[in-house]
């Protein structure tokens, strides 16, 4: 069974952008939570870490934002078991990169492909294995949902998490990849709160240092 969990911070954005194709790229046996937070995405994807940790019949665990727009939906789920079925990858996105030391991680050497609003970010189409993914989507293998958890004691806000859960997986020697999984970001762009991202990026260096 495919689990997808989505922190919706606009029901409305995700009504438009993510929800339908969501709804065609779930199977008959497919669970589906819907996360509110206005203080902390560490929290709630604990929350839906411990959930589906429980659940025997877990594949794979899709963790996506709310302006992400699944594409080729009714292929999603065949696409994720052909990435998961290497038992030695922990985590998929569909971007990220080698090289990170911060959370800027597309500074580092880009890996995979992803449209966007702004344009194609695209990098290593043929060694896809990275040191993190951006986590506007994010597949968590079931070995990843039962043990790897969001550091909510090190980072607050909305910021870090994609970063340090790959770390997290990379340090207990399984892998990250950016895998051919096509999705649209409908992105506006930018930090948000940039104050809050300075000091997510800080306490992330102050973890891992050169790791």
């Amino acid at each position: 069974m495919i689990a997808f969990a989505s922190c919706i911070g606009s029901m409305e954005r995700f009504s438009a952008q993510a929800a339908p194709a969501l709804n065609r790229a779930l199977e008959t046996d497919s669970m589906f939570a819907e996360l509110t937070t206005e203080t902390s995405i560490h929290d709630v994807y604990n929350e839906a870490l411990e959930h589906f940790s429980g659940v025997e019949t877990l594949e794979a665990l899709v963790l996506l934002h709310d302006d992400v727009e699944l594409l080729a939906p009714e292929h999603f789920c065949s696409r994720v078991r052909g990435v998961m079925a290497d038992p030695t990858i922990a985590i998929a996105g569909v971007v990220g990169a080698r090289d990170v030391h911060g959370l800027a991680w597309w500074e580092g050497t880009v890996a995979g492909s992803v449209m966007e609003t702004r344009g194609v970010v695209e990098g290593d189409l043929r060694d896809r294995e990275v040191d993190a993914v951006d986590g506007l989507i994010m597949v968590l293998s079931p070995w990843a949902v039962r043990h790897l958890r969001c550091d909510a004691e090190t980072f607050t806000g909305f910021h870090g998490y994609d970063v340090d859960l790959c770390f997290q997986a990379r340090a207990a020697g399984r892998r990250v990849v950016a895998a051919d999984l096509p999705v649209f970001h409908h992105t506006k762009g930018g930090f948000g709160d940039e104050a809050a991202w300075q000091a997510a990026d800080a306490a992330f260096r102050a973890k891992w240092g050169d790791a």
